[in-house]
């Protein structure tokens, strides 16, 4: 009869050594890449552009984190977990403030406004002209700010020739064109033309006082930024809106690309040294709209698709341009998913409206959509009493 043989205390210490080892191979980068996600806003866009593509992943990464942390306190690992914890902290103070749950509830008489990227793309014109109608009819903005829905003006026509799911609209539901007389035009995207642009319901008793289309960048390519300021009135109180479209990546992504290879580093060179080039751009471009934005004295709204999370640099720069605005939908969604891109498959939120203190958000939605690939959103506003910390005259 053999007797069983049992590990020494050598061998166990190394087997455990051995285990935490691979643990914290995992761990580490987890670790450096929430830590970095989380720095990455307040990182300039030029120097630390790959900052601002792992912010892209830093709820994902959080989720990790916090499964990593099970392992940790199951191991009583409690240094490590300490860190763990209060990066995780961060993260949810980041994504949920105290105030989502607690704001005013919404009345009739709110100010509903809708940004949504929505380009002639897709479905037909018919199919997305009817579907706009029917989310237009059924949400019933009173400022809806569009982007990626083109509107071109000339000499030769007396009205604005618009993208048919504006003119749909406009036809079907009588909601005005605000547009500014002039439109900014250079090579490299359509001249006199805006991809900007604002729809007015007659019914909501906004009156545009006057607009302004922005020229922003020195690279005057297709996928410059675009801005347009819009000063109004409503409640017998003005304030400006900024309605824009941040430069994106372009159309091609590398997850859709088979000559993309993981293993293969060179294949993924064409595609890092577009973003290092976009994220330089789009940063300058930020920068000219944050500074038009702090010469303002009214109170400002900021709405479009930025093409960036709340956890990247040109979030951060608009949010504060100012004055200290609130994420509508981080205030008023609630515990929501938020999502806006893509709408079949959010996987990100890149479209927002930030709002000035001088008004109160009572409600903020998101909205399944098929006929683009973002999902708009919508949120409803109304002032402050002018001596509850209002901006501006």
């Amino acid at each position: 009869m053999t007797s069983a043989v049992h590990p020494g205390p050598g061998t166990a210490r190394w087997r455990r050594a051995l285990g935490w080892g691979a643990f914290a191979a995992v761990d580490v980068p987890v670790l450096l890449a929430v830590a970095v996600g989380l720095a990455a806003a307040y990182l300039p866009p030029r120097p630390y552009w790959w900052a601002q593509l792992v912010a892209i992943g830093l709820p994902y990464a959080s989720w990790v984190l916090a499964a990593l942390a099970v392992g940790l306190l199951a191991g009583r690992r409690w240094g490590a977990l300490a860190v763990h914890l209060v990066l995780l902290a961060v993260v949810t103070a980041r994504a949920l403030p105290a105030e989502r749950l607690a704001g005013p509830e919404p009345a009739a008489g709110d100010l509903v406004l809708t940004s949504f990227n929505v380009p002639q793309v897709g479905p037909s014109r018919e199919v997305l002209g009817d579907s706009m109608v029917a989310f237009v009819g059924r949400t019933a903005p009173d400022l809806l700010a569009l982007q990626d829905a083109w509107v071109f003006a000339s000499r030769q026509r007396e009205t604005p020739e618009a993208a048919v799911q504006i003119e749909a609209v406009r036809e079907d539901l009588d909601y005005a064109l605000a547009i500014p007389a002039r439109l900014a035009g250079h090579p490299g995207w359509s001249e006199n033309g805006t991809g900007v642009p604002l729809l007015v319901r007659p019914e909501g008793g906004v009156e545009v006082i006057e607009q302004e289309a922005l020229v922003v960048g020195v690279e005057r390519d297709a996928d410059v930024s675009l801005a347009m300021r819009t000063q109004f009135r409503w409640g017998e109180r003005e304030a400006v809106l900024y309605n824009v479209h941040l430069r994106s990546f372009g159309t091609e992504k590398p997850w859709e690309d088979g000559r993309v290879r993981l293993t293969r580093p060179g294949t993924w060179a064409p595609y890092l040294r577009r973003y290092r080039a976009v994220y330089a751009a789009r940063g300058a471009e930020v920068d000219e709209i944050a500074e038009r934005i702090e010469a303002e004295t009214l109170p400002v709204i900021v709405a479009g698709d930025f093409n960036s999370t709340a956890d990247n640099w040109s979030y951060r720069r608009l949010r504060q341009a100012g004055a200290r605005r609130r994420d509508a939908f981080r205030t008023g969604g609630g515990l929501a998913w938020g999502r806006t891109y893509r709408s079949d498959r959010p996987f990100v939120r890149i479209d927002y409206v930030l709002v000035d203190p001088a008004f109160e958000v009572t409600g903020a939605e998101t909205a399944p959509v098929t006929f683009s690939d973002h999902r708009p959103v919508s949120v409803r506003l109304r002032w402050r009493p002018a001596s509850a910390g209002a901006s501006g005259p």
